[in-house]
């Protein structure tokens, strides 16, 4: 009787609630980062997962996924199994913007949980040295004496950096060539070369070259100075009212688990407390801006509304 007692205990060992459901994370996160190493995209994600993973027991690791303005890695982190070993950053662009110019296989708003914002970052406008004598203003005065000529890159068509530039273009009354580039990183990299003339980045990705002296910088796209480039003025001094911002926050499978998705949202809300992250974040000129997720999800709507509009009055189209 005793040892029929003991096969019986040890044959049921999850009968209870508490030990029949898996425990969650069971192995490393993926964090899917729509761009390529080097740029504010990159430097967020590696940021956030650091510290998420402390809070949440496992690591997670970023996945760079460039092309396209994100789009690729917006409808891979959509249809990714949504048990909450899949998540995304998603920014302006993927979310805000590529549904207007890109057949995409996801719906921003029906096939992915908006787990929370993360920060806005502003974006610098930079130029070979020679096109920006006179600064913002001698800029200006060139590119409209000489429309369609001057060159200009971003991370994509549609990036963040691209509508940016784009809103630029629209307050200024200016028209530039357009080179899309897969992230960032390397139109940075070509315009220090040379081989572009002027680029919008987000404050991670300027700042370095701008330490180096390597190009110029004629303007910042938040409304006021930075204060890690206080010289630098807000491109608002000399166009009243512009303000550019980028805007990143974390999105998941629809189908993940509600009670995996406030776990994800908690453990990111705990990562913007962190006085490393917050220290980190200044660093790279991010603003932090958390929201949860119904904040975030309204957010988000009122964007892709927002960034169309601008989208339809350009005619925007992927590669222009």
């Amino acid at each position: 009787m005793i040892r029929a007692t003991r096969r019986a205990l040890f044959a049921t060992p999850l009968a209870t609630p508490a030990l029949a459901q898996a425990p969650w994370p069971r192995r490393p996160i993926t964090f899917i980062a729509p761009a390529a190493p080097g740029g504010a995209t990159d430097i967020l994600a590696r940021v956030m997962g650091q510290s998420m993973s402390a809070t949440l027991g496992q690591p997670v690791v970023v996945e760079n996924r460039g092309g396209a303005a994100g789009t690729i890695a917006t409808e891979a982190m959509a249809a990714a199994q949504p048990d909450g070993h899949t998540i995304g950053i998603g920014m302006i662009s993927t979310l805000a913007v590529n549904p207007h110019i890109y057949r995409m296989r996801a719906d921003v708003m029906r096939d992915l949980a908006h787990i929370g914002m993360i920060a806005k970052v502003p974006m610098v406008l930079l130029a070979q040295h020679a096109l920006a004598e006179g600064g913002l203003a001698g800029f200006i005065a060139r590119v409209r004496a000489a429309p369609d000529t001057i060159t200009y890159g971003s991370a994509g068509a549609g990036s963040n950096v691209h509508i940016g530039m784009i809103a630029f273009l629209e307050a200024a009354g200016l028209r530039m060539v357009h080179v899309p580039y897969r992230g960032s990183g390397p139109m940075v990299i070509d315009l220090v070369a040379g081989n572009i003339q002027s680029g919008m980045t987000g404050t991670p990705a300027a700042l370095p070259v701008l330490r180096d002296r390597r190009v110029t910088a004629l303007g910042t796209t938040a409304r006021e100075r930075l204060s890690q480039t206080p010289d630098v003025p807000a491109i608002a001094e000399t166009l009243p009212g512009f303000e550019a911002m980028q805007w990143y926050g974390i999105v998941a499978p629809v189908r993940t688990p509600p009670e995996v998705q406030a776990r994800l949202a908690e453990a990111a809300s705990i990562a913007l407390r962190s006085p490393d992250v917050l220290a980190r974040l200044a660093d790279e000129g991010a603003q932090p801006t958390p929201m949860q997720p119904a904040e975030f999800s309204a957010f988000v709507a009122a964007e892709l509304e927002r960034w169309g509009a601008v989208a339809r009055r350009n005619n925007l189209r992927p590669n222009e």
